[in-house]
């Protein structure tokens, strides 16, 4: 009696098309998602390129922007338009030292301030009309680009 109602609510479960492993429904496609990203390392000993290819990883920003050495990717919100992700590694100053070395190779950094509260935003923009913004706080460190 009681397989049988085990094997009635699996069935049940697996029966629903919308349903994913939790219980919630599953995103449509890569480029709908907006929830933590699993973690995204870049290679330790250089800067690369964000890969398009690689689906765990932001795919939806100029292929010459890169991620810092050692990065670690979350709340990552990636459309076609332009993609969104905070990054928790490495420090927030170690970050801003990379950008403001790496960004002028393909971009031109069109702001760089820092605020009374020890907050940092840099602007950029490239000539293909990709614009974006990267925000650091003590712990974090948001960046944002879109399409122009």
């Amino acid at each position: 009696m009681t397989a049988r109602r085990f094997v009635t609510v699996l069935a049940t479960l697996l029966a629903a098309p919308a349903l994913g492993a939790c219980g919630s429904p599953a995103p449509s496609s890569p480029a709908q998602r907006s929830e933590p990203a699993a973690a995204v390392r870049a290679d330790t000993r250089e800067a690369r390129p964000v890969s398009r290819r690689d689906a765990t990883t932001v795919r939806n920003v100029p292929s010459a922007f890169p991620l810092p050495p050692g990065s670690h990717v979350t709340d990552l919100s990636d459309r076609r338009s332009g993609a969104s992700f905070t990054l928790t590694a490495p420090d927030p100053e170690a970050v801003l030292s990379f950008y403001r070395s790496q960004l002028p190779r393909a971009f031109t950094i069109v702001a760089d301030r820092s605020s009374p509260d020890g907050a940092t935003s840099l602007a950029f923009h490239d000539p293909d009309g990709w614009a974006g913004t990267i925000f650091a706080t003590e712990r974090r460190v948001t960046v944002a680009v879109k399409r122009a």
